[in-house]
């Protein structure tokens, strides 16, 4: 068995996926688990290729105009233009699949 810290691996909470600090490395998908303080902006960006899932474990958040609260699921297809505003601390789960490297486009 292996342990490791959420706040010692990824960045801004991505612990699965093709990056530097990564407990588990694989293109296969992206998963982080993350948090967002309240006036925090997510710039309008998409993904070529993966499909983008997010799960709201706690908070309020604007996503694309429609709000979304604690146990909110929302979903952004490949070519989805999406941007967010924390309108509170928000902590959110967010799973990126397939996960390549450097398929984050901003518009």
């Amino acid at each position: 068995m292996q342990k490791f810290k959420l706040s010692e691996s990824g960045d801004r909470g991505w612990f699965v996926g093709s990056f530097d600090r990564a407990v588990w490395k694989t293109e296969d998908f992206e998963l982080s688990y993350t948090f967002n303080p309240k006036g925090d902006v997510s710039p309008r960006h998409y993904h070529k290729i993966a499909r983008e899932l997010s799960l709201i474990t706690q908070g309020h958040v604007v996503v694309n105009g429609e709000h979304f609260y604690t146990g909110d699921i929302f979903i952004f297809e490949p070519g989805e233009e999406n941007e967010a505003y924390y309108e509170e601390d928000t902590y959110t789960v967010c799973l990126k699949a397939p996960g390549p490297p450097n398929d984050k486009y901003y518009v």
